[in-house]
Order: C-alpha cells, then sequence, then structure tokens
C-alpha cells in the first residue's frame, strides 16, 4: 500500500492522542480542460504543511488498516495517492495549490475526488481531515450534458444554495407562461453523486416567484403563481443551515413577475407584477391586471408596508441596483387607458429610479426600445447591458409580443442608455453571465410569441470591446426560463426550461468557462 510509506515519513513517537484542533476546509475551482484547478485549504497557522489527496473513487478509506491508532476514514479512494499534491499555509492560514491540466477530451466527464489532510506529531499520523470535495471535467468554452436530470420538469425555478456545498432547485412549473402548473417540491444536486435527491417542500406551490438573498443567510422567496395559477400574496424563508423552509409575512398584493430588491439598509423592494390572472376576453387580459404598487418587507420586524407607487404599471420589468444604492426598474409589459376599449396592453421604454433614503420614485432616462422578460447583465464599472425581451404587444391588430434583438447599455454614473450592435437572433426569457476577458455569453430564451414561444438553443457572445455581438458556443438543448447557478467549482449550471415543442424540459448542462 503507498499511503503507509507516504505518511509513515510524517510520524514521531508520542504519548497520546492529540485531537484535531479546528475544521479543515478544501475549496476547489476548476475543471477547464485546459485550464488551472485552483485547491484552496483553511485555515491553518503559517507554514502548516498540507497534503491534498486525488482519487479516481469516491471510497471511503478506513486509517486503520495504514494506522492501528486512528478509527477515522477518508472519503476517497487512495488510488492516486503518488500525485498527491503538497503545499504550506500562508500567513493568512490558507494554501493555495495550483495545477494546470492539458486539452485532453479524454478528461470530459471524468471525476476527480479530492480531500486535504494535514500532520501531528502523536500517536496518530494525521491531523485534521477536510471535507471532501470534487471536480469533473469538460471542455472549455463549452456547454456539456452529462444526463444528469431532476425528477420534476420545470421552468421559472429558482436555486438555492445549501450549507453543505449542495444547491437546491426550487418550484417552477410545467405548462405556459399564462398557464402554470406550479409545484412545491425542490430537488438538491450533489455534485458528489451527480444526481439529483428530493429536498424539502416548499410551504406552498409557486412558480416564476423572486428569490432575495438576505444579509444573515437565508433567502426571501415572494409571490409567484400557485397550483391553480393564480398569483399570491405568501412568502416563505429558506434557511440553508436548517435546511427547511418556514411561512413568513405575506404581502399585501398578491404578484407574479414582480421584482424583489435588497435595499442597503437590509429591507426588501418588492415593485409591481400581476395580481390576477383572468383569462376572458382575451389570453391577454392578465395585462390589465398589472400593477403599479410596491411593498417593503422587513426582516427583523417580519412585516410588509406599502411603498410608493411605480410610475406606471408593470410585470416581466428589470430591476438594477446602482452603486449608490439606488435602484433602476426599466420597461416591463403595462397597460394604458383608451377611452374606445377601455385599456390596451402597452411595452415600456421608460423607468422609475428609487431612492431608498427618500423612499421616493423619480423618472429616469428612457431606454431607446421597449423590452421586458430578461435580465440585466452586470458589465461591471457601473454598467449594465439589456438586450432583447418582449416588446410589441397589441389587441388590434391581435399580437401577444414578440420578441427583439436590439440591445442597449446602462450606465448608472452617467445615467444614460447606449444602443448596442444588436444580437443575431430575437430573444427573451434567456439567460446571461461573464465569460471573462469583457465578453459575456447570453444562452437560449425563445422567439415567437409570450402565448407561443419557441425555445432557442443557440447562444450569443457579448465584446465589450466592440459593443457587438458573435455566435458562441450551442446549448445541448433549447432552453427558455431556465434556472442558472454559478457552482462552487466555477461551472455555470442550466436546470430545466421550456424546451423544443413547448415541452419542459427536466434537464440540467453546465457551462465550463
Amino acid at each position: 500500500m503507498l499511503l503507509r510509506p507516504i505518511l509513515s515519513c510524517f510520524v514521531l513517537a508520542g504519548t497520546a492522542l492529540v485531537a484535531p484542533a479546528q475544521n479543515l476546509e478544501l475549496d476547489v475551482q476548476g475543471g477547464s480542460l485546459p485550464g488551472t484547478m485552483v485547491l484552496t485549504v483553511y485555515p491553518g497557522p503559517p507554514a502548516e504543511l498540507v497534503l491534498v489527496v486525488p482519487s479516481a473513487v469516491p471510497g471511503p478509506t478506513p486509517l486503520a488498516p495504514f494506522d492501528p491508532n486512528d478509527p477515522r476514514q477518508l472519503d476517497i479512494g487512495i488510488d492516486l495517492l503518488g500525485l498527491a499534491w503538497p503545499g504550506l499555509a500562508g500567513l493568512d492560514g490558507r494554501t493555495v495549490i495550483p495545477v494546470s491540466f492539458p486539452a485532453a477530451p479524454a478528461l470530459q466527464d471524468v471525476a476527480l475526488y479530492l480531500q486535504a489532510v494535514t500532520f501531528q506529531f502523536g500517536v496518530t499520523v494525521l491531523d485534521r481531515i477536510s471535507n471532501p470535495n470534487q471536480v469533473r471535467f469538460g471542455i472549455a468554452g463549452t456547454f456539456r450534458d452529462r444526463f444528469v436530470s431532476f425528477s420534476n420538469d420545470r421552468a421559472f425555478a429558482t436555486v438555492l444554495p445549501r450549507s453543505d456545498r449542495r444547491w437546491m432547485v426550487a418550484g417552477g412549473a410545467r405548462g405556459q407562461l399564462l398557464a402554470q402548473l406550479a409545484t412545491a417540491t425542490t430537488e438538491i444536486y450533489d455534485p458528489r453523486l451527480d444526481a439529483f435527491t428530493a429536498g424539502p417542500l416548499l410551504t406552498t406551490a409557486r412558480s416564476l416567484h423572486t428569490q432575495t438573498a438576505l444579509p444573515n443567510g437565508t433567502h426571501l422567496l415572494t409571490g409567484g403563481v400557485n397550483t391553480t395559477n393564480d398569483p399570491q400574496a405568501s412568502c416563505e424563508i429558506y434557511d440553508p443551515v436548517a435546511d427547511s423552509f418556514v411561512p413568513v409575512a405575506s404581502m399585501g398584493t398578491p404578484r407574479t413577475g414582480h421584482t424583489a430588491t435588497l435595499l442597503p439598509n437590509g429591507k426588501v423592494l418588492v415593485t409591481g407584477g400581476i395580481q390576477a390572472m383572468p383569462v376572458t376576453p382575451t389570453q391577454l387580459q392578465p395585462i390589465r391586471e398589472i400593477v403599479a404598487t410596491t411593498e417593503l418587507y422587513d426582516p427583523a420586524t417580519n412585516t410588509w408596508a406599502p411603498g410608493p407607487n411605480l410610475g406606471t404599471p408593470r410585470a416581466g420589468h428589470i430591476a438594477i441596483t446602482r452603486p449608490d444604492g439606488r435602484v433602476l426598474f426599466a420597461g416591463g409589459i403595462s397597460w394604458d387607458s383608451n377611452i374606445l376599449f377601455g385599456w390596451l396592453p402597452a411595452v415600456r421604454r421608460s423607468c422609475d429610479l428609487y431612492d431608498p433614503v427618500a423612499n421616493t420614485f423619480a423618472p429616469a432616462p428612457q431606454m431607446a426600445v421597449a423590452r421586458s422578460l430578461i435580465d440585466a447583465v452586470d458589465l461591471g464599472g457601473g454598467k449594465w447591458l439589456l438586450a432583447g425581451g418582449i416588446n410589441g404587444i397589441t389587441i388590434i391588430p391581435f399580437n401577444p409580443g414578440n420578441p427583439t434583438a436590439s440591445a442597449e447599455i446602462y450606465d448608472a454614473i452617467a445615467n444614460t442608455w447606449t444602443t448596442v450592435g444588436p444580437m443575431a437572433t430575437a430573444r427573451g426569457n434567456q439567460k446571461g453571465w461573464p465569460i471573462g476577458n469583457g465578453r459575456f455569453l447570453l444562452a437560449g430564451g425563445a422567439n415567437g410569441s409570450i402565448l407561443s414561444p419557441t425555445a432557442l438553443s443557440s447562444t450569443e457572445i457579448f465584446s465589450t470591446a466592440t459593443n457587438t455581438f458573435s455566435a458562441g458556443p450551442p446549448l445541448s438543448t433549447s432552453r427558455a426560463g431556465a434556472a442558472a447557478f454559478l457552482t462552487p467549482s466555477g461551472q455555470l449550471q442550466l436546470f430545466g426550461g421550456a424546451s423544443t415543442g413547448a415541452t419542459i424540459s427536466n434537464t440540467t448542462e453546465w457551462y465550463f468557462f
């Protein structure tokens, strides 16, 4: 066995077992081919010797055969012990070990299991043993479907981090945008097993809800549609330590398609949304139920208070928290009063700027193009990219809304909008994230109309150097309204969403940076 000779060189005589002084954490970042995997072990005294052991198998490996005084076990195998990476803790108590990997397609989907150990000079050889961790490899700059699916197909779900290095997809629904079949189920992705297991139930089924990270580490879920596709006022909090959902005070108004923004004072501002889902006389009738009202949630007192009204009703709008703490609300689906027809649907170019100190809204510069149902992509430096989105909703002639390919950038410092090059494909309900070197990837989404969307598998890359888009790597399947999560190991994982033929997917895939 390799373990005994490697460990025995660290053994000195002792008379008593020395218990580990503190926990040992192992973080792993990487997995792209080619690329660098970064192993970070902490905490520890400066110059402490650390050994990170890799394995191709998850273990476990009892330590007693190699050290009779040690009843513990490693959570990995020892088949690759000869490749273990040593390191010394720095002055900050962190040991950082970079490991480079070449462009080796044969390593794609291969799992590498890792665990860190330190040493003591007592009866046992090993002192502290870290949490197990793992990485799975993929080709850089591509999407990869490893055929890891969850049980309930869902779109418009959210993803919640947990305290055990796993993450959980929560809620979401089957059906269409205006005919949701929401679920209260959650499913937990375990990166060690590369599989999903059932998680705790939400207090109520919800889809098209919001999720806001609170300063105390919990997450507030607000509104969304329920099992009968009706907007709801109920709210709940997820506690990742207790791994449970608990109901909290309800909003004053049912809402779906709203926003929920954490303010500098720790309160959460909820704005707009649809308060009811009537389906007559046309399928666009829910637009008339879009509200301009807002509410403020105080986590310290578990209470809601009315906030000032938006300048116009908005749903599916965009919220941008500026560096100065003020919040810009842009675009969204809305409606206008009309003498002949009572009301007419609209998509807004207008924007409202919220001041959390004064608790007031003021008009802000409007966009060049009306748009809704997209996320703003943070470009850094106080700038955000808004690309695509639904516009053009009309009753006469009947048009349930089509996406645009246009794009523009909001500069919070200058408080201005600048039009940039359009996308090759009009899309809404896509996901976007940075991929490095001033580039940002927009993936999937849908064209067609709100009532009849066509999910896309194409992606586009925006460059801040040229302010233009170019073709990106294709998704493994078309996705609109997917959930997304940046994993601790540094990949972007996509969950579900609408797919080909308007079906809802239960598949996942990863983007390797």
